[in-house]
């Protein structure tokens, strides 16, 4: 199947689910279609915003979105559909996604090289209406990254358990 094909397909997806999950009040964070040693996956990745999907909802999404693909049947190949938790190292999509992690220390690889640099790691210091602000460790920098130059953003999934620095106590004389 051609990219261009699988991307139709996906977009078709989203229009079907998007609502369903609305209902629920949840938020999709990514489609996948894939194919693998099992064959094709239609993967949906679903959340609340603040985070908590169970089991039970995915069964919920999967059941509804299942019966409309089953009914609608769009898609030329054999499947298997799953529905889940897109997990801690969810990816950052959106403008929201990056509002909800401020503070939050990221990793953010670039279609496109930013004064000779693609992959960028830093804590999120501002969202704007087009980009994001991060002060990049290896530059020690601020760094205002464009969201259509993000090809690939999600939390550093070390910094989110690294403990507490300890603060240091000054000495009185």
């Amino acid at each position: 199947m051609l990219p261009e094909e699988i991307e139709k397909i996906k977009e078709r997806v989203k229009k079907i689910v998007e609502p369903i999950l609305k209902e629920k009040g949840l938020e999709l964070v990514d489609i996948e279609f894939v194919r693998d040693q099992r064959g094709w996956t239609l993967r949906i990745f679903a959340d609340y915003p603040k985070g908590g999907i169970t089991i039970n909802d995915c069964e919920w999404v999967s059941d509804r979105l299942g019966t409309i693909l089953d009914i609608e049947d769009f898609i030329p190949v054999s499947y298997i559909l799953e529905v889940s938790s897109p997990g801690l190292d969810r990816p950052l999509k959106t403008k929201r996604d990056f509002e909800r992690n401020i503070s939050k220390v990221v990793k953010i690889s670039t279609h496109e090289p930013q004064e000779n640099q693609k992959n960028f790691k830093g804590e999120i210091l501002e969202v704007g209406d087009n980009f994001v602000k991060i002060f990049d460790v290896s530059r020690n920098d601020e760094v205002d990254i464009k969201f259509e130059n993000i090809k690939k953003a999600k939390l550093d999934l070390d910094a989110l358990f690294e403990p507490p620095k300890p603060k240091k106590n000054k000495k009185r004389k």
